[in-house]
């Protein structure tokens, strides 16, 4: 696209090495300094060269005592890892810099017990639980030398830059930074009520929060276009994010034998407490970075709870089970919440959870 005159002429002037010419981007701020193609121009894309090798042994360890047939009591000890990897080569002929391996270890107790209630079947388990989570990867867009700073301080690696880099291009880059703790209750059960009628739950109780950082780069803000405020900022304490404190879950459903087939509903209700979408958690400052919210909103990433609901209901034509119609409604109450949050220095876009659908289903099977 050339929107201005003389633009195509200027091109064939311009070589594989020269993004720009005299008279081209002049007195045009669109194309001046932010015109790219999509071809590799030296100084902008490097060739990548990068290696990372480790060795790790994930194991399990379970124990069990069986109080009554049915009535059990359970220990756990786990643990798992994630490989680390390398990022982009810094400069041309640069250095990959290497993030480390992630490390969870589990430890978890609990109990899984049938039993009657008035002669109705029910069951009722409870768990305890502590992860603790070593070298948690983050990644974000740096500039080349926020990422060299970041390899340097939170790393530990000497990073040297080959001459004539442009260290104020952005990178995709992971570093190790966090040590975090997960720890909660869950309880799930089920009854069997009048009417052959199901009735199930869950509820989990959960708390995430780092234990220990190193201070990061503020990756909402791209460092070549705000570098004022992308600087290292402290997350030891924050709550990680995407992690509601509650999450319930109940379920009511029922199967009717026909002459010849079966009839069958589900009903589920949902809740998440509120929860935050970057590890920042809305953190807002102003041009000091004193804290004081000057951005209109703009760096809040907390949503508040919501429940769902949503509904079926199916008909098995046949006791063979090959022809069946079903019915179903998501989302029944129209929630809109965010599923996803993603903040820049412009803007705060959301990606909300799946709208009121509905519809209708035949199945066959041959």
């Amino acid at each position: 696209m050339f929107p201005r005159e003389g633009a195509a002429e200027c091109l064939d002037t311009v070589s594989f090495d020269t993004l720009f010419c005299e008279g081209f981007t002049n007195g045009d701020p669109f194309f001046n300094n932010q015109f790219t193609f999509a071809v590799p121009f030296g100084g902008q894309i490097f060739q990548q060269d990068g290696e990372f090798q480790d060795d790790f042994v994930d194991w399990r360890l379970r124990g069990e005592y069986d109080v009554t047939p049915d009535n059990l009591l359970y220990a756990l000890v786990a643990n798992g890892h994630k490989s680390g990897g390398f990022n982009d080569n810094l400069g041309d002929n640069g250095v990959a810099p290497t993030y480390g391996t992630e490390r969870v270890v589990l430890y978890e107790i609990g109990s899984k017990n049938e039993f009657d209630i008035g002669g109705r079947r029910a069951y009722l388990n409870g768990s305890f639980f502590y992860n603790d989570y070593t070298d948690q990867v983050f990644t974000g867009l740096l500039s080349v030398a926020t990422a060299i700073e970041t390899a340097v301080g939170v790393l530990g690696q000497d990073i040297p830059i080959p001459p004539g880099t442009n260290t104020d291009l952005v990178v995709s880059f992971s570093f190790n930074a966090a040590d975090s703790e997960i720890y909660g209750a869950q309880i799930e059960g089920g009854l069997e009520l009048p009417g052959d009628i199901n009735f199930d739950f869950t509820a989990l109780w959960l708390e995430a929060s780092i234990k220990d950082a190193e201070d990061i780069p503020d990756f909402r803000f791209q460092p070549d276009v705000d570098s004022g405020n992308a600087v290292f900022r402290p997350i030891a304490g924050n709550r990680l994010p995407r992690t509601p404190r509650w999450q319930l879950n109940g379920k009511l459903s029922q199967a009717i034998d026909l002459p010849t087939g079966q009839l069958d509903w589900v009903a589920s209700l949902g809740y998440r407490s509120s929860q935050f979408h970057t590890i920042f958690n809305s953190l807002e400052f102003d041009a000091n970075n004193n804290g004081t919210p000057v951005t209109g909103g703009r760096l809040l990433d907390q949503i508040d709870g919501y429940f769902t609901l949503d509904i079926g209901a199916g008909w098995t034509i046949d006791d063979e089970g090959k022809y069946r119609l079903e019915i179903y409604g998501n989302n029944v109450t129209n929630s809109q919440e965010e599923a996803a949050i993603i903040i820049t220095q412009f803007d705060n876009t959301r990606f909300f959870i799946r709208p009121r659908t509905y519809g209708a289903r035949i199945r066959a099977r041959f």
